[in-house]
């Protein structure tokens, strides 16, 4: 008996072409949301990156009507920030100023002893504006039954959903037609498009948008608003479809599609709203113009007698409503930035460099992380050691699979992909302490695994009684003793750095060709100005963090290496640098190092404000006097930092210790929070600076650097990164609600991968309250665009910004503060809108 099955639609009919279109606006309307990493990888990424497009105030206010959220700070919060000293108030009354038109426009009279200014000044710094942030509504039922499927569907540790291996859509829509809470909302006929909804997602898609009568001119406003629905989900879709590795979703397929129409279904069957998303409060331009004159103790006939240009001045500082007095604020923010650091790189850049009079003690080139500015600055102090900043993946575009893992680890910016895969093996003459240590690690991983399984299972309570007892202890141990349980637990399981490395060699065939290392090697020098006349010691610093009990630990680590400690990158290319025949590779292109530098990998504990230098068995006799300064060094250096810190803490150094190891604690450091400028220069120019852990620093020498491509490689690559972790943590800030992760204390963790607040609902996106906000509520990170410092002629910058359109975007369109000084006069010029404005310090 033959089967006769209906034959696809050409693509050139009326129903290939509209099916076409619909993948095609779907295609744009996924880029609403921008991709959630899983925890253990957690990479910042701008929200609103799929608006950059846009001007950053247009990027703003669509992105507020889509989601629902803020476009700024509350004023209370701004005002605080500005009581504080954070915000200059000079730079705030300049903003202010052209605000309103410049000079003449805010100062023309508009009655007795009143401008515009005052209007304006009073309205940022005096009248009363609301101090209560109105809470975020509730998912709707619809949307809080399908996140509760997600959830089970996408689950890495519970047994699989029955037909999870058919797809998000296949597998949800026939389980969302058996579910009664669901079919109880449904209103009318609506049942009967649940009951037999077609098999492919765009056929439903398409049947809804028709059966809502949805314009075809407002079709791509409607799927965007799909994903708005549920955005968090929605970005770890996002995720899965664009950067996950095909073995992390075979087990449970989905697309960007699957999902919009799981929305589109739950919606439609109980009549909600797509566009839910509540808009900001209506602004009453008539009872701020009431209340402004009140302030000014004017009568409303005392204004009824002003010109027609005095009134209309009245009511466009009336007619501001707080997001755009907010963004008054963030400017001038950003300002301060510009005004307290541009004169002194302008006057660091006008003096004359000095010669060296004499070779460092040591080199150490670390990440350009923020976090290794204090870090940098208390090292230099130590004597005479000078520091490199340089992206903490070190150049090197690898995966590494680790030997604990069955999992390749990817160890470079998600802008890339890897070009070589690495092994993780034991180091000479330590194969039997590795093989011990990974035994004890692998054992304590099973059995936490077990534990894990079994008591969210039916055997909950059993296991309850089995090892309760034992879960107490440790967990009074991990409360009073925190560092001593610390210290204990790693003595048992011992420390895998100390007998495993990774291999770019091996055997049989390099992981990495020979050409290549030479090739990764030279980029370094070339990119950070190191000099091929290197210290006897040079030491390429990655950095981690050190947490117990937290979800967000890999926000923690290194971005540059996707969200893991940059150690295993840094061992890499210290090993490449001690080859004998990459060595001899550089000379041959004209870098010929020093016979006597040996270069050593580190990593730099970001919580604890410790330095770990790797490999230490591999340093030549000659050496070991060098190493035991630089030891001596780093650790009065890692002193001094670690109580800088607690200092901006408001804690003892000794408390912070404590947090790194205690199972408790909601804020073991500040990660990047501060994050302000990223500056492409040489050392010289900020070594007299202490930038409070604001600042990316990147080493670069323009003077070096012919034909532009070391400057073009940093402002396409770590900039762009950078650019990433400042929107992340400016949105995390504006709306924590929204683009944040809310409160740590209430999260739970869901399928291993995400959080949620509560119970379930929507997968929280961004950073947690507690990585930007003190204790009291007050903002400790204060929300601001990038300004990126390059020191560098302006003819180079324009050329390499008008070559690469991403870049061309994220200054045309407002992203970054693009201030570049100029070599041969030292003036600071500010990009804006397509022009310099010359001495904006």
């Amino acid at each position: 008996m033959s089967t006769i099955t209906a034959a696809a639609p050409s693509p050139f009919s009326s129903i290939g072409l509209a099916r076409a279109g619909l993948e095609a606006q779907l295609a744009l309307a996924a880029q609403t949301v921008a991709p959630l990493w899983p925890l253990d990888s957690a990479i910042a990424v701008n929200p609103l990156s799929g608006f950059e497009d846009l001007p950053f105030e247009s990027a703003l206010e669509q992105a507020a009507r889509l989601f629902g959220a803020r476009t700024s700070l509350p004023l209370a919060q701004w005002r605080a920030l500005l009581a504080e000293g954070r915000i200059d108030e000079v730079a705030l009354r300049k903003t202010a100023v052209a605000a309103l038109g410049g000079l003449d426009q805010a100062f023309a009279q508009l009655g007795p002893d009143l401008n515009a200014y005052d209007l304006l000044l009073a309205r940022l710094t005096t009248l009363p504006v609301a101090t209560d942030v109105a809470p975020r509504p509730p998912l709707s039922p619809a949307m809080a039954i399908l996140a509760r499927w997600l959830a089970v569907f996408f689950d890495r540790a519970a047994p699989p959903l029955a037909g999870r291996s058919f797809g998000l859509w296949r597998c949800l829509s026939g389980l969302l037609r058996n579910d009664t809470a669901l079919r109880a909302l449904a209103t009318g006929d609506r049942l009967a498009l649940l009951d037999a909804a077609p098999a492919d997602p765009f056929d439903l898609l398409a049947e809804v948008l028709d059966a809502q009568a949805v314009p075809p001119v407002r079709r791509l406003d409607q799927l965007r608003a799909l994903f708005t629905r549920l955005p968090g989900w929605s970005a770890h879709v996002r995720w899965r479809t664009d950067h996950a590795e095909p073995a992390q979703t075979a087990k449970a397929p989905a697309t960007m599609a699957d999902l919009a129409a799981l929305v589109a279904l739950a919606s439609h069957v109980a009549g909600e709203d797509v566009a839910v998303a509540t808009p900001a409060p209506a602004h009453d331009g008539e009872a701020v113009t009431q209340a402004l004159l009140a302030h000014f103790q004017l009568s409303p006939d005392a204004a009824a007698q002003w010109s027609d240009e005095a009134r209309s001045r009245l009511a466009l500082v009336a007619g501001l409503d707080e997001g755009r007095l907010g963004l008054l604020f963030q400017q001038a923010a950003e300002a301060s930035v510009i005004a307290q650091t541009g004169p002194a790189l302008e006057r660091a850049s006008r003096a004359a460099a000095t010669p060296a009079s004499a070779r460092p003690d040591a080199q150490l080139v670390f990440c350009i992380d923020v976090r290794s500015e204090p870090m940098r600055r208390a090292i230099e102090a130590q004597g005479a050691f000078e520091t490199f900043g340089y992206a903490g993946f070190f150049g090197l575009p690898v995966a590494i699979q680790p030997i604990l893992s069955a999992a390749p680890r990817k160890q470079l910016p998600v802008l890339l992909s890897p070009a070589h895969h690495v092994c993780e093996a034991p180091l000479p003459g330590r194969t039997a302490q590795a093989d011990s240590i990974v035994a004890r690690r692998a054992c304590a991983h099973d059995a936490q695994s077990m534990l894990d399984a079994t008591k969210s299972g039916a055997t909950g309570f059993a296991t309850a009684e089995a090892v309760g007892p034992l879960a107490a202890v440790a967990l009074l141990a991990r409360t009073l003793a925190p560092r001593l349980s610390d210290r204990l637990a790693r003595m048992v399981l011992g420390e895998p750095d100390e007998v495993l490395a990774p291999h770019a060699s091996n055997d049989d065939e390099p992981s990495i060709p020979l050409a290549d290392k030479v090739r990764y090697a030279r980029s370094m020098f070339a990119l950070t100005g190191l000099p091929a006349r290197a210290a006897r010691l040079v030491v390429l610093v990655g950095h981690g963090g050190h947490t117990t009990n937290n979800a967000f630990a890999a926000s923690l680590d290194c971005g540059a290496c996707g969200g893991h400690p940059g150690g295993p990158n840094a061992r890499l290319m210290a090993g490449m640098l001690n080859d004998p025949a990459v060595r001899e590779g550089l000379a041959e292109q004209g870098l010929a190092l020093s016979p006597d530098t040996v270069f050593l990998a580190a990593q730099h504990d970001t919580t604890r404000d410790a330095v770990t230098v790797f490999d230490r068995h591999m340093v030549p006799a000659s050496h070991r006097e060098d190493l035991a300064r630089l030891d001596e060094a780093l650790a009065i250096a890692g002193h001094k930092a670690l109580a800088e810190r607690a200092q901006r803490h408001d804690r003892a150094p000794d408390d912070l210790l404590t947090g790194a190891a205690h199972w408790g604690e909601v804020r073991p450091e500040w990660g990047l929070s501060g994050n302000a400028a990223f500056i492409v220069g040489p050392r010289r120019l900020t070594a007299a600076l202490d930038l409070e852990g604001g600042a990316f620093l990147h080493s670069y020498d323009w003077e070096q650097d012919k034909d532009g491509s070391a400057l073009t490689a940093i402002l396409t690559a770590p900039m762009v990164v950078a650019q990433w972790i400042n929107c992340q943590y400016l949105f995390s800030t504006i709306d924590n609600a929204v683009f944040g992760a809310g409160d740590k204390i209430t999260q739970n963790v869901v399928g291993g991968f995400g959080v949620v607040q509560g119970a379930g609902g929507d997968l929280c996106t961004g950073l947690p309250r507690q990585s930007l906000f003190r204790d009291d509520g007050t903002p400790y990170h204060v929300p601001r665009r990038l300004t990126v410092f390059v020191q560098s002629p302006l003819r180079r910058v324009e050329e390499i910004v008008f070559a690469h359109d991403g870049l061309s975007q994220l200054v045309e369109n407002g992203w970054i503060n693009l201030v570049v000084i100029d070599p041969w006069k030292h003036r600071a010029h500010h990009w804006q809108r397509a022009r310099w404005v010359p001495r904006v310090c």
